[in-house]
Protein backbone atom coordinates (compact mmCIF):
# COMPACT_ATOMS: atom_id res chain seq x y z
CA UNK A 1 0.00 0.00 0.00
CA UNK A 2 2.78 2.71 0.68
CA UNK A 3 4.97 3.93 -2.33
CA UNK A 4 8.69 4.47 -2.82
CA UNK A 5 10.39 7.04 -1.02
CA UNK A 6 12.95 9.22 -1.62
CA UNK A 7 15.46 11.14 0.65
CA UNK A 8 13.91 9.25 3.24
CA UNK A 9 17.28 10.36 5.73
CA UNK A 10 16.53 14.16 5.07
CA UNK A 11 13.23 13.54 7.11
CA UNK A 12 13.16 13.62 10.67
CA UNK A 13 9.62 11.75 11.52
CA UNK A 14 8.95 9.91 14.63
CA UNK A 15 6.41 8.07 16.22
CA UNK A 16 5.95 6.66 19.23
CA UNK A 17 3.84 3.75 20.94
CA UNK A 18 3.66 3.54 24.75
CA UNK A 19 1.57 1.27 26.80
CA UNK A 20 -1.65 2.44 28.40
CA UNK A 21 -3.13 0.90 31.17
CA UNK A 22 -3.43 -2.75 32.42
CA UNK A 23 -5.47 -4.01 29.60
CA UNK A 24 -2.56 -3.30 27.01
CA UNK A 25 -4.08 -0.50 25.14
CA UNK A 26 -1.47 1.87 23.09
CA UNK A 27 -0.98 5.22 22.96
CA UNK A 28 -0.47 6.24 18.89
CA UNK A 29 0.97 9.58 18.46
CA UNK A 30 0.30 10.67 15.67
CA UNK A 31 3.43 13.19 13.87
CA UNK A 32 2.09 16.15 13.30
CA UNK A 33 2.63 18.42 9.81
CA UNK A 34 4.72 21.59 10.48
CA UNK A 35 2.38 24.89 11.46
CA UNK A 36 1.53 26.72 8.29
CA UNK A 37 3.60 29.51 7.02
CA UNK A 38 0.12 31.64 7.33
CA UNK A 39 -1.29 30.10 10.26
CA UNK A 40 -4.95 30.99 10.30
CA UNK A 41 -6.21 33.16 13.37
CA UNK A 42 -8.23 31.70 16.04
CA UNK A 43 -11.49 30.77 14.62
CA UNK A 44 -14.58 30.56 16.99
CA UNK A 45 -16.84 27.85 17.82
CA UNK A 46 -19.79 28.96 15.47
CA UNK A 47 -17.42 28.93 12.80
CA UNK A 48 -16.44 25.89 12.51
CA UNK A 49 -19.96 24.49 11.81
CA UNK A 50 -20.00 23.93 7.92
CA UNK A 51 -19.24 22.06 4.93
CA UNK A 52 -18.26 19.07 2.69
CA UNK A 53 -15.52 16.86 4.10
CA UNK A 54 -13.83 15.70 0.41
CA UNK A 55 -12.78 12.65 0.97
CA UNK A 56 -11.14 9.27 -0.82
CA UNK A 57 -11.76 5.38 -0.84
CA UNK A 58 -9.78 2.94 -3.12
CA UNK A 59 -12.66 0.63 -3.73
CA UNK A 60 -16.11 0.01 -3.67
CA UNK A 61 -16.80 -1.57 -0.25
CA UNK A 62 -18.03 -5.06 -0.25
CA UNK A 63 -20.60 -4.28 2.49
CA UNK A 64 -21.99 -1.12 4.55
CA UNK A 65 -23.26 -3.72 6.84
CA UNK A 66 -21.61 -3.98 10.69
CA UNK A 67 -22.35 -7.46 11.07
CA UNK A 68 -20.84 -8.45 7.82
CA UNK A 69 -17.75 -5.66 7.29
CA UNK A 70 -14.06 -7.08 7.37
CA UNK A 71 -12.20 -4.13 5.62
CA UNK A 72 -10.75 -1.00 6.11
CA UNK A 73 -12.26 0.07 2.77
CA UNK A 74 -16.11 -0.71 4.33
CA UNK A 75 -14.78 0.50 8.18
CA UNK A 76 -14.08 3.54 7.02
CA UNK A 77 -17.54 4.19 6.12
CA UNK A 78 -19.37 2.08 8.83
CA UNK A 79 -17.46 3.91 11.60
CA UNK A 80 -19.34 7.42 10.49
CA UNK A 81 -22.62 5.73 10.36
CA UNK A 82 -22.92 3.23 13.31
CA UNK A 83 -21.92 3.65 16.66
CA UNK A 84 -20.89 1.13 19.26
CA UNK A 85 -21.44 0.76 23.00
CA UNK A 86 -17.75 2.05 23.26
CA UNK A 87 -15.24 3.58 20.97
CA UNK A 88 -11.68 4.17 20.80
CA UNK A 89 -10.20 7.72 21.22
CA UNK A 90 -6.60 8.88 19.59
CA UNK A 91 -4.68 6.89 22.04
CA UNK A 92 -6.40 3.88 21.49
CA UNK A 93 -7.87 3.79 25.12
CA UNK A 94 -11.73 2.69 25.44
CA UNK A 95 -14.40 5.81 26.00
CA UNK A 96 -18.45 5.98 25.63
CA UNK A 97 -20.35 5.85 22.90
CA UNK A 98 -23.83 4.73 23.32
CA UNK A 99 -23.25 3.59 26.63
CA UNK A 100 -22.23 6.60 29.27
CA UNK A 101 -21.02 3.98 31.93
CA UNK A 102 -19.85 0.28 32.57
CA UNK A 103 -18.73 -2.13 35.17
CA UNK A 104 -17.52 -5.22 35.08
CA UNK A 105 -17.78 -7.76 38.15
CA UNK A 106 -15.07 -9.16 39.97
CA UNK A 107 -14.80 -12.19 38.71
CA UNK A 108 -14.88 -10.85 34.97
CA UNK A 109 -17.78 -12.73 33.85
CA UNK A 110 -20.50 -9.98 33.74
CA UNK A 111 -20.20 -6.56 32.27
CA UNK A 112 -23.10 -3.99 32.80
CA UNK A 113 -23.62 -1.02 30.73
CA UNK A 114 -25.64 2.06 31.48
CA UNK A 115 -26.51 3.97 27.44
CA UNK A 116 -27.46 7.55 27.43
CA UNK A 117 -31.16 8.60 26.69
CA UNK A 118 -30.75 10.67 24.39
CA UNK A 119 -29.57 8.53 21.36
CA UNK A 120 -31.92 7.97 18.10
CA UNK A 121 -31.36 5.90 15.07
CA UNK A 122 -31.29 7.48 11.85
CA UNK A 123 -34.75 7.23 11.58
CA UNK A 124 -35.58 9.02 14.58
CA UNK A 125 -36.52 5.86 16.79
CA UNK A 126 -34.70 5.72 20.29
CA UNK A 127 -32.02 3.38 21.13
CA UNK A 128 -32.99 1.08 24.30
CA UNK A 129 -31.45 -2.00 25.31
CA UNK A 130 -33.67 -3.95 23.18
CA UNK A 131 -31.76 -2.60 20.20
CA UNK A 132 -28.29 -3.32 21.57
CA UNK A 133 -29.61 -7.49 22.42
CA UNK A 134 -31.15 -7.15 19.16
CA UNK A 135 -27.56 -6.25 17.67
CA UNK A 136 -25.65 -8.58 19.52
CA UNK A 137 -27.99 -11.52 19.03
CA UNK A 138 -28.23 -10.66 15.20
CA UNK A 139 -24.56 -10.84 15.02
CA UNK A 140 -24.96 -14.39 16.54
CA UNK A 141 -27.40 -15.94 14.27
CA UNK A 142 -26.18 -18.47 11.81
CA UNK A 143 -28.97 -16.77 9.58
CA UNK A 144 -26.98 -13.96 9.52
CA UNK A 145 -23.63 -15.52 8.21
CA UNK A 146 -21.84 -12.96 9.97
CA UNK A 147 -18.26 -13.83 9.90
CA UNK A 148 -17.40 -12.07 13.07
CA UNK A 149 -19.88 -14.14 15.08
CA UNK A 150 -17.07 -14.86 16.92
CA UNK A 151 -17.21 -11.50 18.70
CA UNK A 152 -19.92 -12.89 21.08
CA UNK A 153 -19.30 -16.86 21.19
CA UNK A 154 -18.29 -16.55 24.48
CA UNK A 155 -21.43 -14.80 25.69
CA UNK A 156 -23.63 -17.65 27.79
CA UNK A 157 -25.84 -19.14 25.90
CA UNK A 158 -24.23 -18.17 22.64
CA UNK A 159 -23.49 -21.64 21.30
CA UNK A 160 -27.03 -23.23 22.57
CA UNK A 161 -28.84 -20.29 20.38
CA UNK A 162 -26.45 -21.14 16.96
CA UNK A 163 -27.49 -24.79 17.72
CA UNK A 164 -30.85 -24.03 17.17
CA UNK A 165 -31.58 -25.43 20.79
CA UNK A 166 -32.46 -21.96 22.56
CA UNK A 167 -34.87 -19.17 21.09
CA UNK A 168 -32.36 -15.93 22.82
CA UNK A 169 -28.77 -15.77 23.90
CA UNK A 170 -29.19 -16.22 27.87
CA UNK A 171 -25.86 -13.99 28.11
CA UNK A 172 -28.04 -11.01 26.55
CA UNK A 173 -30.33 -9.01 28.91
CA UNK A 174 -31.53 -5.76 29.14
CA UNK A 175 -32.41 -5.24 32.95
CA UNK A 176 -34.24 -2.12 31.94
CA UNK A 177 -34.77 0.12 29.05
CA UNK A 178 -31.10 1.30 29.17
CA UNK A 179 -29.39 -1.10 31.32
CA UNK A 180 -27.74 -4.15 29.34
CA UNK A 181 -26.36 -6.78 31.05
CA UNK A 182 -24.05 -9.29 29.27
CA UNK A 183 -22.65 -12.38 30.96
CA UNK A 184 -19.41 -14.29 29.43
CA UNK A 185 -18.72 -17.93 30.05
CA UNK A 186 -15.10 -17.28 31.09
CA UNK A 187 -13.21 -14.03 31.28
CA UNK A 188 -12.30 -12.30 28.12
CA UNK A 189 -9.71 -10.28 28.61
CA UNK A 190 -9.82 -7.67 25.81
CA UNK A 191 -13.83 -7.88 25.63
CA UNK A 192 -14.34 -3.79 26.31
CA UNK A 193 -12.07 -3.80 22.94
CA UNK A 194 -13.71 -6.33 20.73
CA UNK A 195 -16.87 -3.86 21.66
CA UNK A 196 -15.09 -1.02 20.37
CA UNK A 197 -15.31 -2.93 16.78
CA UNK A 198 -17.47 -1.60 13.76
CA UNK A 199 -18.70 -5.10 14.18
CA UNK A 200 -20.32 -4.65 17.12
CA UNK A 201 -22.41 -1.67 16.21
CA UNK A 202 -25.70 -0.79 17.26
CA UNK A 203 -27.82 -1.45 14.52
CA UNK A 204 -31.96 -0.99 13.37
CA UNK A 205 -33.98 -3.56 13.46
CA UNK A 206 -37.37 -1.88 12.05
CA UNK A 207 -34.08 -0.81 9.33
CA UNK A 208 -33.20 -4.23 8.26
CA UNK A 209 -36.42 -5.44 8.28
CA UNK A 210 -37.11 -2.71 5.81
CA UNK A 211 -34.75 -3.46 3.67
CA UNK A 212 -33.54 -6.76 4.11
CA UNK A 213 -30.67 -8.58 2.11
CA UNK A 214 -30.34 -4.63 0.97
CA UNK A 215 -29.87 -3.11 4.13
CA UNK A 216 -25.97 -3.54 3.37
CA UNK A 217 -26.48 -0.76 0.48
CA UNK A 218 -28.99 1.13 2.55
CA UNK A 219 -27.15 1.53 6.36
CA UNK A 220 -29.33 3.07 9.31
CA UNK A 221 -27.21 3.25 12.14
CA UNK A 222 -26.63 5.95 15.33
CA UNK A 223 -23.37 7.53 14.13
CA UNK A 224 -22.85 11.51 13.15
CA UNK A 225 -23.63 10.81 9.54
CA UNK A 226 -26.54 9.58 7.83
CA UNK A 227 -26.42 7.48 4.31
CA UNK A 228 -28.02 9.41 1.69
CA UNK A 229 -26.32 7.72 -1.43
CA UNK A 230 -24.07 5.01 -2.78
CA UNK A 231 -23.58 5.37 -6.53
CA UNK A 232 -21.41 2.25 -6.75
CA UNK A 233 -17.63 2.69 -8.02
CA UNK A 234 -17.91 6.42 -8.14
CA UNK A 235 -19.00 8.23 -4.74
CA UNK A 236 -20.67 7.59 -1.18
CA UNK A 237 -22.89 10.52 0.22
CA UNK A 238 -23.54 11.27 4.23
CA UNK A 239 -25.21 14.15 5.62
CA UNK A 240 -25.04 15.53 8.74
CA UNK A 241 -27.15 13.57 11.62
CA UNK A 242 -28.80 16.76 13.20
CA UNK A 243 -29.96 14.62 15.98
CA UNK A 244 -26.98 13.50 17.54
CA UNK A 245 -26.22 12.37 20.78
CA UNK A 246 -22.71 14.69 21.79
CA UNK A 247 -23.65 18.30 21.87
CA UNK A 248 -22.61 20.51 18.70
CA UNK A 249 -21.34 17.16 16.73
CA UNK A 250 -20.48 16.90 13.83
CA UNK A 251 -19.02 20.08 12.61
CA UNK A 252 -19.27 19.10 9.09
CA UNK A 253 -22.77 19.00 6.62
CA UNK A 254 -21.91 16.32 4.38
CA UNK A 255 -18.89 13.71 3.89
CA UNK A 256 -18.24 12.72 0.85
CA UNK A 257 -16.07 9.72 -0.52
CA UNK A 258 -15.28 9.39 -3.81
CA UNK A 259 -14.30 5.82 -4.72
CA UNK A 260 -10.45 6.27 -6.67
CA UNK A 261 -8.83 2.86 -7.17
CA UNK A 262 -4.88 4.12 -8.48
CA UNK A 263 -2.84 6.38 -6.47
CA UNK A 264 -2.35 8.01 -9.23
CA UNK A 265 -5.24 9.35 -10.06
CA UNK A 266 -6.25 10.38 -5.89
CA UNK A 267 -2.93 12.04 -5.59
CA UNK A 268 -3.62 14.08 -9.39
CA UNK A 269 -6.93 15.04 -7.19
CA UNK A 270 -5.48 15.65 -3.91
CA UNK A 271 -3.23 18.18 -6.13
CA UNK A 272 -6.04 19.85 -7.21
CA UNK A 273 -7.83 20.54 -4.07
CA UNK A 274 -10.88 18.11 -5.23
CA UNK A 275 -10.11 15.63 -2.41
CA UNK A 276 -8.48 16.87 1.31
CA UNK A 277 -6.63 13.90 2.10
CA UNK A 278 -5.09 10.34 0.38
CA UNK A 279 -3.07 7.68 2.44
CA UNK A 280 -0.92 4.97 1.48
CA UNK A 281 -0.72 4.85 -2.17
CA UNK A 282 1.05 8.15 -2.57
CA UNK A 283 2.80 7.49 -6.42
CA UNK A 284 6.29 6.62 -6.17
CA UNK A 285 7.44 9.21 -8.55
CA UNK A 286 6.02 12.35 -6.14
CA UNK A 287 7.49 10.72 -2.68
CA UNK A 288 10.89 13.08 -3.30
CA UNK A 289 8.54 16.33 -3.76
CA UNK A 290 6.11 14.75 -0.33
CA UNK A 291 9.03 14.56 1.66
CA UNK A 292 10.98 17.67 0.93
CA UNK A 293 10.78 19.42 3.98
CA UNK A 294 11.20 22.59 2.22
CA UNK A 295 8.60 21.73 -0.36
CA UNK A 296 5.06 22.65 -0.88
CA UNK A 297 3.66 19.57 1.07
CA UNK A 298 5.63 20.62 4.40
CA UNK A 299 2.69 21.56 5.78
CA UNK A 300 0.61 18.38 5.28
CA UNK A 301 2.63 15.50 5.42
CA UNK A 302 2.37 13.14 8.49
CA UNK A 303 3.94 9.60 8.88
CA UNK A 304 1.62 7.47 11.06
CA UNK A 305 2.84 3.91 12.25
CA UNK A 306 0.18 1.31 12.55
CA UNK A 307 -0.33 -2.03 14.21
CA UNK A 308 -0.14 -3.70 11.09
CA UNK A 309 1.83 -6.33 9.41
CA UNK A 310 1.63 -6.94 5.56
CA UNK A 311 2.24 -10.67 4.59
CA UNK A 312 1.89 -13.63 2.32
CA UNK A 313 -0.34 -16.63 3.05
CA UNK A 314 -0.29 -20.20 2.05
CA UNK A 315 -3.37 -21.85 1.72
CA UNK A 316 -1.77 -24.74 4.03
CA UNK A 317 -4.87 -27.40 2.78
CA UNK A 318 -3.51 -27.45 -0.74
CA UNK A 319 -0.51 -29.64 -2.07
CA UNK A 320 2.44 -28.70 -1.67
CA UNK A 321 1.54 -25.98 0.86
CA UNK A 322 0.64 -28.48 3.19
CA UNK A 323 4.37 -29.17 4.08
CA UNK A 324 5.95 -27.09 6.36
CA UNK A 325 9.01 -27.24 4.33
CA UNK A 326 8.12 -25.69 1.40
CA UNK A 327 6.39 -23.12 3.40
CA UNK A 328 9.63 -22.27 5.00
CA UNK A 329 11.55 -22.63 1.88
CA UNK A 330 9.84 -19.91 0.39
CA UNK A 331 10.32 -17.73 3.91
CA UNK A 332 13.84 -18.11 2.90
CA UNK A 333 13.42 -16.87 -0.37
CA UNK A 334 11.68 -13.93 -0.08
CA UNK A 335 14.19 -10.87 0.72
CA UNK A 336 11.90 -8.88 3.12
CA UNK A 337 15.12 -6.19 3.55
CA UNK A 338 15.09 -5.87 -0.17
CA UNK A 339 11.23 -4.91 -0.46
CA UNK A 340 11.30 -2.73 2.59
CA UNK A 341 14.20 -0.63 2.00
CA UNK A 342 14.12 -0.58 -2.20
CA UNK A 343 10.23 -0.89 -2.90
CA UNK A 344 9.58 0.96 0.09
CA UNK A 345 12.53 2.65 0.16
CA UNK A 346 13.17 2.31 3.62
CA UNK A 347 9.61 3.36 5.39
CA UNK A 348 8.72 1.03 6.49
CA UNK A 349 10.61 -2.37 8.55
CA UNK A 350 11.12 -5.12 7.12
CA UNK A 351 8.70 -8.01 9.22
CA UNK A 352 10.58 -11.01 11.48
CA UNK A 353 7.40 -11.82 12.67
CA UNK A 354 3.40 -11.95 13.03
CA UNK A 355 2.96 -9.13 15.86
CA UNK A 356 3.89 -5.69 14.93
CA UNK A 357 6.11 -3.11 16.89
CA UNK A 358 3.97 -1.40 19.56
CA UNK A 359 1.75 -4.40 19.95
CA UNK A 360 1.87 -5.97 23.47
CA UNK A 361 3.48 -9.43 23.17
CA UNK A 362 5.71 -7.58 20.33
CA UNK A 363 9.25 -9.60 20.32
CA UNK A 364 12.05 -7.79 18.91
CA UNK A 365 14.19 -11.14 19.55
CA UNK A 366 11.98 -13.19 17.49
CA UNK A 367 14.80 -14.62 14.30
CA UNK A 368 12.81 -15.00 11.63
CA UNK A 369 13.79 -15.98 8.58
CA UNK A 370 16.85 -14.03 6.96
CA UNK A 371 17.23 -14.27 3.17
CA UNK A 372 18.96 -17.78 2.28
CA UNK A 373 18.42 -18.91 -0.94
CA UNK A 374 20.78 -21.52 -0.20
CA UNK A 375 18.89 -22.76 2.71
CA UNK A 376 15.57 -22.24 0.71
CA UNK A 377 16.86 -25.08 -2.18
CA UNK A 378 18.10 -27.42 0.75
CA UNK A 379 14.23 -27.27 2.51
CA UNK A 380 12.89 -27.85 -0.91
CA UNK A 381 15.43 -30.67 -1.16
CA UNK A 382 14.17 -32.42 2.00
CA UNK A 383 10.90 -31.69 0.91
CA UNK A 384 11.34 -34.31 -1.57
CA UNK A 385 12.09 -31.00 -4.46
CA UNK A 386 16.01 -30.94 -5.41
CA UNK A 387 14.71 -29.37 -8.66
CA UNK A 388 12.28 -27.04 -7.23
CA UNK A 389 8.33 -27.48 -7.33
CA UNK A 390 6.85 -28.93 -10.60
CA UNK A 391 4.34 -27.10 -12.42
CA UNK A 392 2.86 -23.13 -11.60
CA UNK A 393 1.41 -22.13 -8.95
CA UNK A 394 -0.91 -18.98 -8.68
CA UNK A 395 0.09 -15.87 -6.36
CA UNK A 396 -3.21 -13.72 -6.21
CA UNK A 397 -3.00 -10.21 -4.94
CA UNK A 398 -5.72 -7.37 -5.23
CA UNK A 399 -5.11 -4.70 -7.78
CA UNK A 400 -2.84 -1.99 -6.64
CA UNK A 401 0.55 -1.19 -8.81
CA UNK A 402 2.28 -1.40 -4.77
CA UNK A 403 1.03 -4.97 -4.64
CA UNK A 404 1.80 -5.58 -7.98
CA UNK A 405 5.45 -4.67 -7.27
CA UNK A 406 5.97 -6.15 -4.02
CA UNK A 407 4.39 -9.52 -5.84
CA UNK A 408 6.78 -9.81 -9.20
CA UNK A 409 9.52 -9.02 -6.55
CA UNK A 410 8.52 -12.08 -4.85
CA UNK A 411 7.54 -14.58 -8.00
CA UNK A 412 11.30 -13.39 -9.76
CA UNK A 413 12.46 -14.31 -5.72
CA UNK A 414 10.93 -17.99 -6.52
CA UNK A 415 12.14 -18.66 -9.59
CA UNK A 416 15.57 -18.55 -8.18
CA UNK A 417 14.78 -21.62 -6.23
CA UNK A 418 12.82 -23.48 -8.61
CA UNK A 419 9.56 -22.71 -8.00
CA UNK A 420 7.02 -20.90 -10.77
CA UNK A 421 4.11 -18.62 -10.08
CA UNK A 422 1.89 -17.05 -11.66
CA UNK A 423 0.40 -13.62 -10.93
CA UNK A 424 -3.34 -13.41 -10.40
CA UNK A 425 -4.76 -9.63 -9.95
CA UNK A 426 -8.61 -8.75 -9.34
CA UNK A 427 -10.65 -6.05 -7.92
CA UNK A 428 -11.04 -5.95 -3.69
CA UNK A 429 -14.78 -7.63 -3.63
CA UNK A 430 -13.84 -10.21 -6.06
CA UNK A 431 -10.52 -10.98 -4.35
CA UNK A 432 -11.88 -10.77 -0.70
CA UNK A 433 -14.41 -13.93 -1.36
CA UNK A 434 -11.96 -15.60 -3.59
CA UNK A 435 -9.52 -15.55 -0.26
CA UNK A 436 -12.60 -15.94 2.59
CA UNK A 437 -13.79 -19.18 0.32
CA UNK A 438 -10.50 -20.56 -0.04
CA UNK A 439 -9.78 -20.55 -3.56
CA UNK A 440 -5.95 -19.60 -3.38
CA UNK A 441 -2.42 -21.06 -2.78
CA UNK A 442 -0.31 -18.03 -2.06
CA UNK A 443 -2.13 -14.94 -1.20
CA UNK A 444 -1.59 -11.34 -0.39
CA UNK A 445 -2.98 -9.98 2.73
CA UNK A 446 -2.09 -7.53 5.36
CA UNK A 447 -3.75 -7.06 9.06
CA UNK A 448 -4.31 -3.91 10.44
CA UNK A 449 -5.24 -4.44 14.87
CA UNK A 450 -9.14 -4.01 15.47
CA UNK A 451 -7.82 -3.74 18.72
CA UNK A 452 -4.98 -3.59 20.75
CA UNK A 453 -4.10 -6.84 21.90
CA UNK A 454 -2.34 -9.91 20.49
CA UNK A 455 -5.20 -11.76 20.50
CA UNK A 456 -6.74 -10.00 17.39
CA UNK A 457 -3.60 -11.24 15.25
CA UNK A 458 -2.75 -14.74 16.84
CA UNK A 459 -6.30 -15.93 17.99
CA UNK A 460 -8.35 -14.84 14.95
CA UNK A 461 -5.76 -15.11 12.37
CA UNK A 462 -4.59 -18.60 13.06
CA UNK A 463 -7.42 -20.23 15.68
CA UNK A 464 -8.93 -22.80 13.61
CA UNK A 465 -12.10 -21.79 14.52
CA UNK A 466 -12.10 -18.81 12.38
CA UNK A 467 -11.36 -20.62 8.63
CA UNK A 468 -11.40 -18.01 6.34
CA UNK A 469 -13.89 -14.84 6.62
CA UNK A 470 -13.05 -15.11 10.06
CA UNK A 471 -9.82 -14.37 9.59
CA UNK A 472 -7.61 -17.47 9.43
CA UNK A 473 -7.57 -17.32 5.73
CA UNK A 474 -4.37 -19.99 5.31
CA UNK A 475 -6.71 -22.55 6.96
CA UNK A 476 -4.43 -23.04 9.53
CA UNK A 477 -4.74 -25.89 12.14
CA UNK A 478 -2.70 -26.72 15.06
CA UNK A 479 -4.38 -28.05 18.14
CA UNK A 480 -2.27 -26.91 20.19
CA UNK A 481 -1.56 -23.95 19.14
CA UNK A 482 -5.58 -23.53 19.85
CA UNK A 483 -5.50 -24.71 23.03
CA UNK A 484 -3.08 -21.90 23.97
CA UNK A 485 -4.97 -19.43 22.11
CA UNK A 486 -7.81 -20.50 24.06
CA UNK A 487 -6.20 -20.18 27.31
CA UNK A 488 -4.41 -16.63 26.42
CA UNK A 489 -7.22 -14.53 25.82
CA UNK A 490 -8.95 -15.75 29.32
CA UNK A 491 -5.57 -15.03 31.00
CA UNK A 492 -5.56 -11.25 33.55
CA UNK A 493 -3.55 -9.04 31.51
CA UNK A 494 0.28 -9.04 32.34
CA UNK A 495 4.25 -10.60 31.72
CA UNK A 496 2.61 -14.33 31.77
CA UNK A 497 0.23 -13.51 29.51
CA UNK A 498 2.37 -11.28 26.96
CA UNK A 499 4.98 -14.43 27.68
CA UNK A 500 2.56 -16.91 26.38
CA UNK A 501 1.78 -15.41 23.21
CA UNK A 502 5.50 -15.01 22.34
CA UNK A 503 5.78 -18.57 22.57
CA UNK A 504 2.43 -18.88 20.60
CA UNK A 505 3.84 -16.56 17.68
CA UNK A 506 7.13 -18.76 17.97
CA UNK A 507 5.26 -21.57 17.21
CA UNK A 508 3.12 -20.16 14.20
CA UNK A 509 6.60 -18.59 13.02
CA UNK A 510 8.14 -22.16 12.64
CA UNK A 511 5.24 -24.01 11.11
CA UNK A 512 5.03 -20.57 8.90
CA UNK A 513 1.27 -20.56 7.03
CA UNK A 514 3.02 -17.09 6.49
CA UNK A 515 5.66 -14.70 4.40
CA UNK A 516 6.02 -11.85 7.23
CA UNK A 517 7.02 -8.59 4.63
CA UNK A 518 6.92 -5.99 6.99
CA UNK A 519 5.47 -3.88 9.04
CA UNK A 520 2.35 -1.08 8.65
CA UNK A 521 3.52 2.88 8.70
CA UNK A 522 1.66 5.29 6.15
CA UNK A 523 2.83 8.13 4.21
CA UNK A 524 -0.29 10.65 5.02
CA UNK A 525 -1.23 13.65 2.91
CA UNK A 526 -3.97 16.37 4.83
CA UNK A 527 -4.60 18.90 3.99
CA UNK A 528 -4.02 22.12 6.22
CA UNK A 529 -7.44 23.34 6.50
CA UNK A 530 -8.85 20.12 7.60
CA UNK A 531 -8.74 20.16 11.35
CA UNK A 532 -9.05 17.16 13.91
CA UNK A 533 -8.41 14.68 11.69
CA UNK A 534 -6.85 11.71 13.25
CA UNK A 535 -5.61 8.36 11.68
CA UNK A 536 -4.54 6.33 14.93
CA UNK A 537 -2.34 2.65 14.86
CA UNK A 538 -5.11 1.03 13.64
CA UNK A 539 -7.40 3.34 11.69
CA UNK A 540 -8.89 6.69 11.27
CA UNK A 541 -11.24 8.16 13.46
CA UNK A 542 -14.92 9.19 12.68
CA UNK A 543 -15.03 12.89 11.39
CA UNK A 544 -17.12 13.43 14.63
CA UNK A 545 -14.75 15.93 15.41
CA UNK A 546 -13.26 17.18 11.88
CA UNK A 547 -13.88 20.91 10.70
CA UNK A 548 -12.98 22.95 8.03
CA UNK A 549 -11.27 26.15 8.52
CA UNK A 550 -14.36 28.64 7.23
CA UNK A 551 -13.11 30.49 3.77
CA UNK A 552 -13.22 26.30 2.58
CA UNK A 553 -16.77 25.27 3.86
Amino acid sequence: MFKKLISIIAITLILAFTVVGCGGNQESKQEEPKKEKNEVTKVSEKDKYGGVFEGRISADPPTLDPAHGTDSTSAKVIRNVFDGLVEFNKDLEIIPAIAKSWKVSDDGLTWTFNLRENVKFHNGNKVTADDVIYSFTRLLDPKTKSPRAWLFEGVEGAKSFQEGKAEKVTGLRATDDYTVEIKLTEPFTPFLSVLAMENAAIVSKDAIEEYGEQFSQNPVGTGPFKFVEWKHDSKIVLEKNEDYYLDGRPYLDKLLFRIISEGTSAFAEYEQGNIYQIDSDIPDGQMSRVLNPDGEFADEFRKVTRLGTYYFGFNVQQEPFNNKKVRKAINYAVNKKVIANVLKNGLVKPAHGILPPGMPGYNPDLEGYEYDLEKAKQLLAEAGYPDGLPGTYELSYNTAKAHQRISEAVQASLKKIGINVELMSMDWGTYIQKVDNGNTEIFRMAWIADYPDADNFLHVLFHSDNFGSGGNYSFYKNEEIDKMLDKARAMKPGQKRIELYQEIEKRIMDDAPWVPVYYYTTPLLVKPFVHNYVMTGQDELSFTDVWLEPKYQ
